[in-house]
């Protein structure tokens, strides 16, 4: 066995990846009695707080070898129970298993991350950091697996008129606030658009295009935010949102045959819908 299947490997409990005694004696070709052992000596070998976080005795459902199933005592372990589980697992195919452990342990850290996280707010041009803090990097890229999973992404940042570069694992990086922010607007924005009706409030007569009249729309909408806010956040509408090109454009308005000062934003064609043009 030189791979790990994901799905066999790990699992995720109350928004933890890990894994179990039972997992490992069968991937590393061990007795499950003996690998009960090996974690129960760890208990009197390190910090108590440690071994709780990390080690959580369970009942266990396993296939008897006779077509049938029995349960038994086993042992659900986080990553780094299984990392110092495993430290004392020697030979050559012991380090592949481990290595292929722990890349199951990191994709599914990227799974977890993906769930917990609307990728909406993820997108190219997003400010970021490390959950440690750290300057604000700007994505240029996402890394995707086999399956799609969102491994890791290219950023970039600046420090006296020099561009860095780096490749960045998912999990290790949180939004900027103020992006989070403005995400949140535009959602709500464009929800609310939406809702009234888009062909009832789009001026352009043009094919994948939006003129949105601010002034119009606090007039006839309520619950938008205020329009310092929205107006920021409107700079930055991306997709899967209309993309922003340009503020205060004087447009012919096709509802009313007057030409009114509206926010112009691009967007796939099967958004809009203008009926009677």
């Amino acid at each position: 066995m030189n791979t790990l299947d994901l799905n066999d490997a790990v699992f995720i409990q109350n928004q933890q990846i890990k894994t179990n005694s039972l997992k490992v004696a069968k991937i590393f070709a061990k007795r499950h009695d003996n690998v009960i052992r090996a974690i129960e000596n760890l208990k009197s070998e390190c910090d108590s707080d440690f071994y709780l976080l990390n080690f959580e005795e369970v009942i266990a459902e396993y296939e008897n070898g006779k077509g049938g199933t029995q349960q038994a005592p086993a042992y659900n372990l986080t990553k780094d129970g299984f990392t110092l589980l495993v430290m004392g697992f020697t030979g050559k195919q012991a380090l592949q298993f481990k290595t292929d452990y722990i890349n199951a342990f990191n994709q599914m850290a990227a799974t977890l991350y993906n769930l917990q996280h609307n990728p909406n707010q993820l997108h190219i041009g997003a400010k970021v950091q490390l959950n440690s803090g750290s300057p604000l990097f700007t994505i240029t890229q996402f890394n995707h697996d086999e399956q799609g999973i969102i491994q890791d992404v290219e950023v970039i940042w600046y420090t006296r008129n020099k561009i860095h570069r780096e490749t960045l694992p998912l999990q290790c990086l949180t939004l900027d606030q103020n992006n989070l922010i403005h995400q949140q607007t535009l959602d709500s924005f464009w929800s609310a658009i939406h809702n009234y009706g888009l062909d009832k409030l789009n001026h352009s007569r043009k094919p994948h295009s939006i003129a949105l009249s601010l002034v119009n729309l606090y007039q006839i909408i309520e619950g938008l935010p205020p329009r310092p806010q929205l107006t920021t956040a409107l700079l930055n509408s991306h997709q899967p949102h209309p993309v922003f090109m340009q503020s205060n454009q004087a447009v012919s308005s096709r509802l009313t045959g007057k030409t009114c000062k509206c926010w112009v934003f691009s967007t796939p064609k099967n958004m809009i819908e203008h009926r009677g043009e």
